[in-house]
């Protein structure tokens, strides 16, 4: 039997957010905002990891694919996002996490989802809409790619013990983390609806497809003004670079040594600040660097070319796999 699973990583969005809240002015009326919604990635990912280590207890009896985080671009004007996605030979399973606790209501007609947590009323997206909207896109895709017409199931994961339903959902099976293997094991009992060559084909297509959200860079998202963040060459503490050698900062706080100092604060600004960059604004941001430093460190990237000498803009193609790739490591 063959096991293809993919492994769930941190995103490049956690790095983007870990370096806005260092650049970020300590006063901005934006930072609590921003908190809030940091933690809310990591809450959100810490769930999804529960949810794996849930998954892979299933006692497959056949070849298996499970993938997380699939963001697919199904049409021109239609892209979705499946925190796991599962594909066998005998079903396709579609499993949506919601790490809330509280007291929640799965409303209907409109669709939506209450929380009530501590005497506060937080609204959101119904994960109901959510996993039948994405259980339509896939196989709408599927039927576009492969002609495949195939069942697809979904299933709603609550995997923080500490929940209440008020009112649960009636269109889309609801789960617990203990219930998860024995479910998709009960799924396995279905006759196998596509060949081994298909199923490898699916893989491939789907990985071949992935288009993740671009969420870069983050000051546009949050309509920060770029002069509320801070330039130069900046410390995971939060402490300023001090240039010590052509290759060597110290931080000034922490007075240790910041690895890959440049190509760090260069991807800083295209996370945060901006999609391309010039000569100048490269000088400028860090500040203490010279020209000849500069043309180095940009002739190492692999960064789009628009224009020509001194109006020539590099620009970063977020698309692209591998993104914190791109910058070429500094030697240590």
């Amino acid at each position: 039997m063959i096991n293809i699973i993919e492994g769930r990583t941190k995103s490049l969005l956690f790095t983007a957010y870990r370096r806005l809240l260092i650049r970020l002015s300590q006063h901005s009326s934006k930072r609590a905002e921003i908190v809030r919604d940091f933690e809310n990635i990591k809450i959100g990912f810490s769930g999804e990891k529960r949810v794996d280590r849930a998954v892979l207890e299933t006692h497959f009896s056949d070849i298996h694919y499970i993938l997380p985080n699939v963001e697919l671009r199904v049409s021109q004007n239609r892209q979705i996002e499946i925190d796991t996605l599962i594909i066998t030979r005998n079903f396709i399973c579609i499993l949506e996490v919601k790490n809330l606790k509280g007291h929640l209501k799965f409303n209907e007609n409109p669709y939506s989802l209450h929380q009530n947590l501590n005497g506060k009323v937080f609204s959101y997206p119904c994960p109901q809409m959510q996993v039948k909207r994405a259980g339509d896109s896939l196989n709408y895709w599927l039927k576009q790619h492969f002609n495949l017409d195939l069942p697809i199931h979904k299933a709603i994961i609550l995997p923080n013990e500490h929940v209440l339903l008020e009112t649960p959902p009636t269109q889309e099976k609801l789960l617990g983390l203990r219930e998860i293997p024995l479910y998709l094991q009960s799924l396995e009992q279905q006759p196998h609806f596509i060949s081994v060559q298909h199923l490898y084909a699916i893989i491939s297509k789907l990985k071949e497809e992935q288009q993740p959200y671009n969420h870069f860079p983050l000051s546009e998202k949050y309509h920060i003004p770029l002069s509320h963040l801070q330039t130069g060459v900046m410390c995971q503490c939060g402490g300023k670079g001090i240039r010590q050698t052509q290759r060597t900062w110290l931080c000034n706080v922490c007075e240790q040594t910041i690895p890959q100092a440049t190509e760090n604060a260069v991807l800083d600004w295209f996370l945060l600040f901006k999609s391309s960059i010039t000569h100048e604004e490269c000088k400028k941001y860090l500040q203490e660097c010279s020209q000849k430093s500069i043309t180095r460190l940009i002739s190492r990237t692999s960064l789009l070319q628009n224009g020509n000498n001194r109006s020539r803009k590099y620009i970063y193609r977020y698309n692209q796999p591998h993104f914190n790739k791109l910058l070429e490591k500094s030697p240590k």
